[in-house]
């Protein structure tokens, strides 16, 4: 096509094809639906995106340039002022996609995705009095300075509370409908801008869980962050059942039954990110204490290179999980990040060639391609039910959430007989003694031998904050209990963070795990079917190459990732070789 057959469509083509390298050619077939959109550019880029001729990005740029505006893709130092937050309600905002960036020489800079759409800018201009300019960049980095704009210009958890005043105040709390994002709450009701407010604040400080623990005189909040718990407020007493009932009216549970546990869930928008919530509660002397664990619904998957894996770690862990039958256990305590990795794991699995289906309780990430079933034993839906039906639905791979009976091992044992590749966690303290958990569950040993092809044991310790980590001279007293033999005159060097704002004072900053991965050879095969004895499993192990937690912990404390002091926490039982340095 010539640049004069383009006239009838869209300016922006013109400029797409001459500036931005748009392959003409494959405007061709869509000449019908490009003449239509001429005078809708909304469904024009979406179009040529969907065709994938442009991408989002080259298609702001080329709006900039068609409009001769400035471009920036992202405008992350932009500041949160609020006097632009008090002046435009967020609807409005998120409505029209603009927000002012800056005062720059007597203009008022306005960021936009379509300077087309002039309606806001316009007003914006009169009721300030100036001129106002667009500055064009794309629309995923608006929504988040938008976000960003109002999430710091809020009201603090603390100013919440100081707003409960009287319990007058909170009358009724019921049939109040939830906001499409709590960010857009604009609510009169304390209470509820209190709950908001823990909810928003959990978000982003990226809590795990919220804990509302009464007492009898207040009642705490603390936030689980990186692993540890931390105190964030304090509720009066008096308005503790209030705050209690609205998260109850959230989660729909029975607000009359206050002397049993109950269990319930709500899905929440905060600053356009989806956040489930598992909501626990249960009597104690004081009153009802609720947890609430948040799970990122739009986060992506983790990749096993982002877990910390060392590569004599991962690159035999990604051979194992590429076979086509087999068991692969992932271990470890409650918490330790079993979950995390064993979607990490089916990342890694091409589920368009392969049908894969996982049996969870409950589903915590819902993933496009593959087949998720909940189970639910008030129903009779038990793991070893819904194991049972997925082996008649033609899997290829099958991810059992935890195997914790015998009958749901020996339906998993069947399975991976039967050419089936099973991923399945057990809690056990470490890969040997899962092969004697196993055996103690009833599986017989060359059954276990012959279908187990590996066993990931994990913890999770903390990370040192990259903005106030130090190195420091080792302590002899350290060394041996990390099992290094130091024989050589050179110091050894150790890190930790002094603290500072990025990290709340604590010194760390997010969680890497530590590993132990038992391969299932022929010499430890042989092991396992004379001595099922953990100890004499994990001694042949080591022979055969496996780095224990400890050794595995050593090296990424020796590596600057994190402390001694976090991985003797986590690797306490463990009392393998030590290391020699000379």
């Amino acid at each position: 096509m010539n640049m004069l057959e383009f006239e009838a469509y869209h300016p922006i083509i013109k400029v797409l094809v001459s500036q931005f390298d748009m392959d003409s050619t494959g405007l061709e077939n869509l000449h019908e639906q490009l003449l239509g959109y001429r005078h809708e550019p909304k469904k024009l880029k979406e179009l040529l995106i969907k065709y994938k001729l442009t991408s989002e990005t080259l298609y702001q740029q080329a709006l900039a340039a068609y409009y001769d505006l400035e471009y920036q893709e992202t405008i992350e130092e932009a500041p949160a002022a609020k006097e632009f937050t008090s002046m435009i309600p967020i609807r409005y905002a998120k409505r029209f996609m603009f927000f002012p960036v800056r005062w720059q020489k007597g203009i008022l800079e306005v960021a936009v995705d379509d300077p087309a759409e002039s309606q806001a800018m316009d007003d914006l201009g009169r009721r300030c009095k100036c001129h106002v300019q667009a500055l064009v960049t794309t629309p995923q980095s608006l929504l988040d300075l938008i976000n960003r704009s109002y999430d710091e210009s809020s009201a603090s958890t603390a100013d919440a509370v100081d707003q409960l005043d009287t319990v007058e105040e909170f009358e009724s709390i019921m049939g109040i409908e939830e906001p499409e994002d709590l960010l857009e709450a604009t609510d009169e009701e304390p209470v509820k801008r209190l709950v908001n407010s823990l909810l928003w604040q959990a978000a982003k400080e990226e809590a795990s869980d919220i804990h509302i623990d009464p007492a009898p005189g207040e009642t705490q909040v603390r936030y689980r962050i990186d692993g540890i718990l931390h105190q964030i407020t304090i509720i009066p007493r008096q308005v503790h059942v209030t705050v209690v009932n609205r998260i109850k009216v959230m989660s729909r549970l029975d607000i009359a039954q206050k002397g049993l546990p109950q269990d319930g869930r709500s899905m929440v928008l905060i600053a356009g990110k989806k956040i489930d919530i598992r909501v626990s509660t249960i009597p104690t002397v004081h009153g009802e204490k609720i947890v609430m664990r948040l799970l990122y619904q739009d986060e992506k998957l983790m990749k096993l290179e982002h877990l910390g894996l060392l590569p004599e770690v991962l690159q035999p862990y990604q051979k194992m999980i590429q076979r086509s039958g087999g068991i692969v256990l992932v271990t470890g305590p409650t918490g330790s990040g079993k979950t995390t990795t064993l979607y990490a794991t089916l990342a890694c699995i091409d589920h368009r060639s392969r049908n894969v289906i996982t049996i969870e309780e409950p589903v915590e990430y819902k993933l496009a391609g593959y087949s998720q079933i909940e189970v639910n034993p008030k129903l009779g839906l038990t793991f070893a039910h819904s194991l049972r039906s997925v082996l008649r639905q033609d899997p290829d791979v099958i991810m059992v959430g935890e195997m914790r009976d015998s009958e749901t091992a020996q339906i998993a044992i069947q399975a991976a007989l039967t050419g089936h590749l099973v991923f399945s966690t057990v809690h056990t303290n470490s890969a040997p003694a899962t092969v004697t958990r196993l055996i103690d569950m009833g599986i017989e040993p060359f059954l276990v031998s012959s279908t187990i092809i590996g066993i990931l044991s994990q913890r999770l310790v903390r990370k040192i904050c990259p903005d106030c980590r130090n190195a420091y001279e080792a302590h002899p007293e350290e060394l041996r209990e990390l099992g290094i033999n130091h024989t050589s005159s050179e110091p050894i060097k150790l890190f930790k963070g002094t603290g500072c704002g990025n990290c709340r004072e604590t010194g760390y900053r997010g969680r890497i795990g530590v590993h132990e991965l038992l391969i299932i050879n022929d010499r430890v095969k042989n092991v396992i079917m004379t001595n099922s004895d953990s100890q004499a499993i994990k001694q042949k192990a080591v022979v055969e190459g496996m780095k224990t937690l400890k050794m595995d912990g050593t090296d990424k404390a020796l590596k600057g990732f994190t402390t001694a002091e976090e991985v003797l926490t986590v690797t306490y039982e463990d009392e393998s070789e030590g290391f020699s340095f000379s």
